[in-house]
């Protein structure tokens, strides 16, 4: 009998174990704000205003304090962070089409970050400003506002919001760091700040509830 075939999230999730598990160097982890246990085999990272606990044998990722299993998506982006090289720290944002490794991906992030964003959790002010600070963003209120978001440590994002007029509904532009290149490929960085856009929107790291078969 032939094994079930992985989807690509799982195959994308477990290359990305397979990777950390071969460079659980404490200092490394300590850089990126990774906690690590005495043995090395439990690793906590902050995660926008939640942490996730990352057990490695048997593997297991789940978001703190619930205990809840933790969303595929979000387990490939906590891996690869985990098992990057440590970046330079941010010295400043820039648009996804500023980052010359972005190339022909304009297109997919102007219409699954920046588009969502602005006809989801962006279109109203008082709603989006009280996302954002849930999840502990900083936010410089004025035209446009300006929000820091925190992703993991060494990753940041910036939402700028724009009001608009009555020729131009609300928009939002989400910038990244200008070290996510280093952290991240650029398909990486977009389901990142699509995760981001899903946070504002309510949602945690945490994978839907199985329904219980009737």
């Amino acid at each position: 009998m032939r094994p079930p075939e992985q989807d690509h999230y799982h195959i994308a999730r477990d290359t990305a174990l397979k990777h950390l598990k071969q460079r659980l160097d404490r200092p490394r982890l300590e850089r990126l704000g990774v906690e690590a246990s005495e043995g090395g085999q439990l690793l906590t990272l902050p995660v926008l205003c939640w942490e996730v606990s990352v057990r490695l044998d048997p593997y297991a990722m789940t978001l703190l304090p619930q205990g809840q299993e933790v969303a595929i998506p979000w387990q490939i982006l906590v891996l690869n962070y985990m098992g990057s090289r440590v970046p330079q720290p941010p010295t400043g944002f820039l648009s996804f089409a500023d980052f010359e490794e972005a190339r022909g991906y304009q297109s997919a992030f102007e219409g699954r970050v920046n588009r969502r964003l602005s006809h989801t959790a962006g279109r109203e002010l008082e709603g989006f400003l009280a996302a954002a600070r849930r999840l502990g963003a900083a936010v410089v209120e004025g035209e446009p506002v300006r929000c820091l978001f925190r992703f993991f440590p060494m990753l940041e994002f910036q939402v700028v919001r724009y009001e608009g007029d009555e020729d131009f509904p609300p928009s939002c532009s989400v910038l990244l760091s200008d070290n996510a290149p280093q952290l991240f490929s650029m398909e990486d960085a977009i389901v990142a700040a699509e995760r981001l856009v899903a946070a504002l929107d309510g949602r945690t790291p945490a994978a839907p509830r199985k329904e219980a078969p009737e």
